[in-house]
C-alpha cells in the first residue's frame, strides 16, 4: 500500500507541510496558547511524529511533556496495570492531551484508558492513532472552511430523516443504499479535528458520521475505494447488498476485496459468536482535501474529500444501539448523497444549499404548525447556547465528551431565535406568546414564526 501523498511537493515543501500540519493541531485542534501545558503519549511506533509536535509547540510558548508508553505495556493497560503516577500526574494538570500512538485494536483500550481517567473538565484529548509525519500534512489545511463544511453536513444529517447514497460501478451502473437518519432522533457527528474543552476527537480530522436508525438500510453500494488493509483497484469493486439494515450478500463473492473482507473482518467475527457483525452502522462523508491518496488505513481514508463511506458491526461509541465485535469502514469514490431528496454530495462534490437547512423565518409556513394556533410557548428541555456573534445553537450531544451545535437557521433568523429563546421559561405553564412577542418588541406573526423554526429544531414546545 502506499502511504497519503500531497502532490506536486517536494521535499523541502513537504517539511513546511509537515511543521505547518503540526503548528495547526497545537494551535487550532487544540487551541493551546503559550504557558499552556500539552502531554503527548508516544510509542516506539511514533517517536518522530510526537518528538515534531513537541518541537512546534515548544517554539509557540507552549510548554510540553513527551511520555513514552511501549506498544507492550499499552496492551496491558488497563487489564494488567496503569500509568505510572508520575504520567497520570502530569496528564491530569495538562491543559491538552495527544495520544499519538499505534492504531493496533489491542492497543484500544489504553486510548480509551486515557479518556475515561485522566482528565478535567477543561482538559481537551486529541487521538492521532497511526501518527506518521505524513498523517500531520492532513492537518495543512484551512480548517476553518474544513470545520464549516463538517458542519454544513452535520446540519442536514441532524435535521434529515431519510438518505440515500449513490454509488457508482465503474460501467456507470448506480446503487442506491437508502436508510433512515431519524431527525433529531439519532444525532450526527461533525468530526473536524477541533476539539473544544472538556471534549476530545480525532486530530487531523474531516468527515461527518451518523450512525442510521437500526434495521432500516436497504438497497446496495459499490465499495470502489478501500476496505481496512486494502486498496481497491478498478477491477476489483464489490457490492455489497442490504436488507432490513443487514448486509445480506457481497458480489462478486471469489473477488479479491470480498476474500480479503472475509479474511480480515467478517470470519472474525463470526468466530465470537458476534450476531451483529452484518449491521448498517454507519454512513459518512469524507471533506478533507489533503488526504488525496487512499491507503487502507480507515482513520485516513474516511476523511478523504471526494469520498463517502459505511461501517459494518458496532455503531455505540456514535449513538446507535448495536454492540458488535467489530466496526468495519469501508470507502466509495464519488458518490452522490440525498438527504429528505435534498442534494448534499454530488459525484463527490459538496451539493450543500445552505437556504435548504438554515432557514430565513420569511419563508416559514404555518401551515400544519402547532404554532399557527399556540397561545403559550416553553423551552423543550432540549440544550441550546448562544454562539458569540448573537445567534442561538442547538446543542448536539451524540457521544460523551463530544460537542457540537448547529445554527437555528439562518444568520437573521438565529439572532431573532436567541432574544425569544433567551425569554421563554423553563418549565411550567410557558409564556404567552403574544406577551412573549411584545417584550421582544417584534409582531406576533413574525414571533411565531421564528418560533416555528425553534420547533422544527426541537427547542420549545407550544399549546
Amino acid at each position: 500500500m502506499g502511504e497519503a501523498k500531497l502532490k506536486g511537493r517536494d521535499s523541502t515543501q513537504s517539511e513546511t507541510s509537515i511543521q505547518t500540519g503540526a503548528r495547526r493541531i497545537v494551535q487550532s485542534c487544540l487551541g493551546l496558547k503559550p504557558s499552556q501545558q500539552l502531554v503527548i503519549f508516544v510509542d516506539e511506533t511514533t517517536v518522530e511524529p510526537g518528538v515534531a509536535i513537541a518541537e512546534t509547540a515548544e517554539s509557540l510558548g507552549v510548554w510540553q511533556t513527551v511520555i513514552l508508553v511501549p506498544t507492550a505495556i499499552q496492551r496491558r493497560i488497563p487489564g494488567g496495570g496503569d500509568l505510572s503516577f508520575a504520567a497520570q500526574r502530569a496528564a491530569r494538570e495538562a491543559r491538552a492531551i495527544l495520544t499519538c500512538v499505534n492504531a493496533l485494536p489491542e492497543c484500544l483500550p489504553f486510548r480509551e484508558r486515557i479518556l475515561e481517567t485522566h482528565w478535567t473538565a477543561h482538559t481537551k484529548i486529541g487521538h492521532m492513532p497511526g501518527a506518521s509525519l505524513q498523517v500531520l500534512k492532513l492537518a495543512d489545511v484551512d480548517l476553518e472552511q474544513l470545520a464549516a463544511d463538517c458542519q454544513c453536513v452535520e446540519a442536514a444529517m441532524a435535521r434529515g430523516k431519510r438518505l440515500e447514497l449513490i454509488s457508482y460501478a465503474a460501467n456507470g451502473t448506480p446503487h442506491h443504499l437508502t436508510a433512515d437518519i431519524g431527525g433529531w432522533e439519532r444525532l450526527p457527528v461533525a468530526s473536524d479535528g477541533i476539539i473544544s474543552d472538556g471534549a476530545w476527537g480525532n486530530v487531523p480530522s474531516g468527515e461527518t458520521y451518523i450512525a442510521p436508525m437500526e434495521g432500516t438500510g436497504e438497497g446496495s453500494i459499490v465499495i470502489n475505494g478501500s476496505i481496512p488493509g486494502l486498496v481497491i483497484e478498478l477491477d476489483q469493486e464489490m457490492v455489497l447488498r442490504f436488507e432490513w439494515g443487514r448486509l445480506t450478500r457481497i458480489e462478486p463473492a471469489d473477488g479479491l476485496a470480498a476474500r480479503w473482507l472475509h479474511e480480515t473482518q467478517i470470519s472474525k467475527a463470526q468466530a465470537t459468536g458476534d450476531l451483529q457483525w452484518s449491521s448498517l452502522a454507519e454512513i459518512g462523508v469524507g471533506i478533507n482535501p489533503a488526504v488525496e491518496s487512499l491507503t487502507g488505513n480507515m482513520l485516513f481514508d474516511e476523511k478523504a474529500a471526494g469520498t463517502a463511506h459505511i461501517a459494518l458491526g458496532s455503531n455505540t461509541f456514535m449513538g446507535g444501539m448495536i454492540d458488535a465485535s467489530i466496526h468495519c469502514d469501508m470507502v466509495t469514490r464519488e458518490p452522490t448523497i440525498r438527504i429528505d431528496d435534498k442534494l448534499v454530495l454530488e459525484r463527490g462534490r459538496l451539493a450543500y444549499v445552505e437556504s435548504e437547512w438554515h432557514e430565513h423565518y420569511s419563508q416559514v409556513s404555518l401551515q400544519g404548525s402547532p404554532l399557527r394556533e399556540a397561545i403559550r410557548v416553553a423551552r423543550s428541555g432540549v440544550q441550546a447556547n448562544r454562539a458569540a456573534d448573537g445567534r442561538l445553537q442547538r446543542v448536539l450531544r451524540p457521544e460523551p465528551g463530544r460537542l457540537s451545535a448547529c445554527f437555528v437557521g439562518g444568520p437573521e433568523t438565529a439572532r431573532m431565535a436567541q432574544t425569544l429563546y433567551a425569554m421563554l421559561p423553563d418549565e411550567g405553564g410557558g409564556v404567552s406568546l403574544d406577551e412573549l412577542a411584545r417584550r421582544a418588541h417584534m409582531d406576533a406573526q413574525v414571533a411565531r414564526r421564528v418560533l416555528h423554526v425553534l420547533w422544527q429544531y426541537d427547542l420549545v414546545k407550544a399549546w
